[in-house]
């Protein structure tokens, strides 16, 4: 996989066009969660669970970035949590 540039990881790190790419977070859940994946750390509420991963997935595949075999498993068992009455649906252009 080819580095980034420094103009594409600034767009990264800048894109606050994207509702998911900041999600405002407790201190406590936030400290939790770090830097951790979806293999590595859940939502605390179960109902959020699918919301993250779809958020997660949609985030990686704009960007390009790949994901590991365990992160694959665990996104996958979130989107199994599916509430039609709690769906968030993301706008489309």
């Amino acid at each position: 996989m080819k580095p980034w540039s420094d103009a594409r990881r600034q767009a990264f790190a800048q894109n606050l066009d994207d509702p998911d790419a900041l999600t405002a977070l407790s201190a406590s859940v936030n400290n939790a969660k770090g830097d951790r994946t979806p293999d590595q750390w859940k939502p605390p509420q179960r109902a959020a669970w699918c919301h993250y991963a779809t958020a997660w997935v949609r985030i990686k595949h704009t960007w390009s970035l790949s994901i590991t075999s365990t992160e694959k498993t665990a996104l996958a068992s979130m989107l199994t949590t599916w509430q039609i009455s709690t769906a968030r649906v993301a706008p489309t252009d």
